[in-house]
């Protein structure tokens, strides 16, 4: 058996899921603790035609004529545009961050703020309130700002784009996607989902403020060895978005999975009941028409061939009991483990949200100890989409076990290198009834195919 086919074919596999939504480029924040207005900034009290608002000056000038863009000024370009290069040396795959410059309207204004309560920031000494935050601007004292050395004025600047980045929590895609016009596809189903639904929003309190000045201090004083990782790490610790923990660019698409943390998840989802439940999903309007019930049982075996153990592989016995009719899908599985058994294998982004791995194990496969290459054998495969934003804690949102008949064989003989090898392909079809697809929600992003083209890769061997 080549496994390196295997491998290959879960590439293909995984580039299909990857299909279903290129929505994200996620930035954005919502509503703000901070909602105080500028001292001078006052609403009119005549009204415009058919609004409840009017102009508002600050120093003989409207408020709209203190905009700034922040990236242009030098305190930025030359502390914080280097933080962003470290955190995310490529232009591909933008991370949350990279855009929080842009994310809100920035004002340098020549009036005083109101002072936001201390005990609400989680200070208790007497400060001046040089910037006030709200849920789509940013105002800053410009005669404050102004008397501060660049290094101070871009420590501030950082502080209110670790405070966007933090709002970011709540949220949702849908909105995101509206803020960063940068989504395509159906996005307002993804929207829904609960991975990534936003939390439910509640003002800012002086553990918030506490966590966002903790983060601007780390940042600040890493700011010349930072990395993405690594601001995903404080991030996560500090209770950022928890969508958002792989924030920066992922340097390469292969990752190491070890192979007991695979059996530790599986456990987990097994004496917990956390495996998906939807399930029996309809061709046409991918809706569940059902909840299905999942049990596994899951170790580290020795592969043998011919009687001898050759490696080790994962064992697992997967038994899924569909509740609308009480029909059950079982078999059981086995992936082939390298000496170390650590599984190489690609990682893909949905956005910067779903870091996706797919693993593949096979049941009663052609070419497999024991099981013969003939017209009318069935087999299974076994795919587990994991989001692995957690790569030590593994989440499964999507588990499939598909069913196949073999209906035609075929030999190829070539000589390569001096070697006579004959290698088998084989033709199969889905068989549809005896597949059940599980999913964490109760609507699926993409139609219902099969994962395997029709002609697949069976074994090669060495004719003597």
């Amino acid at each position: 058996m080549n496994f390196a086919k295997i491998e290959s074919m879960n590439m293909k596999s995984k580039l299909m899921i990857i299909a279903i939504t290129p929505v994200l480029f996620l930035v954005g924040c919502q509503n703000s603790s901070q909602s105080t207005l500028p001292a001078g900034v006052t609403h009119a009290s005549s009204r415009g035609p058919g609004d409840g608002g009017g102009g508002d000056t600050c120093n003989g000038k409207m408020i709209e004529s203190y905009k700034v863009d922040i990236t242009t000024l030098p305190e930025f370009k030359k502390f914080i545009a280097p933080i962003l290069v470290k955190m995310n040396p490529s232009e591909k795959d933008k991370a949350p961050f990279d855009f929080t410059a842009k994310l809100k309207t920035w004002y340098l204004i020549d009036c005083k703020l109101k002072d936001i309560p201390a005990e609400r920031k989680g200070l208790f000494l007497e400060s001046y309130q040089t910037a006030v935050h709200t849920s789509k601007e940013i105002f800053i004292d410009a005669k404050s700002y102004r008397a501060m050395v660049d290094e101070e004025k871009a420590k501030l600047l950082l502080h209110e784009l670790i405070m966007s980045f933090y709002l970011i929590k709540y949220m949702s895609v849908k909105d995101l996607c509206k803020v960063s016009e940068s989504c395509s596809g159906d996005y307002e189903v993804v929207s829904n989902w609960k991975m990534f639904r936003p939390e439910t929003y509640r003002p800012l309190n002086s553990d918030d403020h506490q966590n966002i000045r903790a983060v601007t201090t780390w940042l600040w004083e890493n700011r010349n060895s930072v990395t993405g990782d690594t601001f995903a790490k404080i991030a996560k610790q500090y209770d950022f978005d928890k969508r958002f923990q792989k924030v920066g660019h992922v340097p390469t698409r292969e990752i190491v999975i070890e192979a007991n943390t695979l059996l530790r998840m599986l456990k987990r989802y097994q004496w917990a009941g956390q495996f998906p439940q939807f399930c029996q999903f309809d061709p046409n309007t991918v809706i569940s028409r059902s909840t299905c019930q999942t049990t596994v049982e899951a170790d580290i075996r020795d592969y043998l061939v011919d009687g001898k153990a050759i490696t080790k592989q994962i064992y697992l016995k997967l038994k899924i009991k569909r509740n609308s009719d009480q029909k059950e899908f079982a078999a059981d599985f086995f992936y082939p483990l390298p000496p170390d058994q650590k599984i190489k294998t690609g990682l893909s982004t949905m956005g910067n949200v779903l870091n996706m791995v797919t693993i593949s194990m096979l049941s009663q496969w052609p070419g497999y100890p024991g099981v013969e290459p003939k017209e009318g054998l069935k087999s299974k495969m076994a795919m587990i989409m994991l989001n692995m934003a957690d790569f030590e804690n593994p989440e499964i949102y999507q588990l499939v076990m598909q069913s196949y008949v073999w209906y035609s064989f075929e030999d190829e003989v070539a000589v390569t290198n001096g070697i006579k090898m004959k290698t088998t392909y084989g033709y199969l079809t889905t068989l549809a009834e005896e597949s059940e697809n599980l999913f964490v929600e109760n609507e699926l992003p993409f139609k219902i195919q099969s994962f395997m083209k029709s002609r697949a890769f069976v074994r090669s061997v060495v004719i003597p």
